[in-house]
Formats: C-alpha cells, structure tokens, sequence
C-alpha cells in the first residue's frame, strides 16, 4: 500500500513540474523602430548594386560602408 502512495506521490509531483504556468510565457522583444526598418528596407530597395547593401554588422567582419 506504501508503494502505491509513494507512486501517487512521485507522479502528482511530476505533473506539477510539467504543468504550464504564467512565468513560462516568451521573453518580450525589444521595441522595434518602424521608421528605422523601414528606412532600411527603402535603402535596400533603391540601391544601385548588391555590393552597396551588403551585411557589414557585428561578426559580418566588415566595416560599415562610407
């Protein structure tokens, strides 16, 4: 009879390690700045050739273009 309650026991505490809570919800993101998205998708848009809009952010290993 021991052994069935320690069972019990082990599976209700089992199922309350794996039941949702409120404190899982995702981490927010950041604000995002439309305007300067936006901008940037323009920029991307209107550019004369692909080597003017290459990615030159951190650990690209290039400078930002002049």
């Amino acid at each position: 009879m021991a052994v069935i309650a320690v069972i019990v026991v082990l599976l209700i505490v089992f199922a309350w390690f794996l039941w949702p809570s409120n404190d899982a919800r995702p981490a927010r993101r950041p604000e995002i700045d439309e305007a300067e998205l936006e901008a940037a998708e323009r920029d991307v848009q209107e550019a004369a050739d692909e080597e003017s809009v290459r990615d030159w952010g951190p650990g690209s290993g290039q400078k930002p273009p002049p």
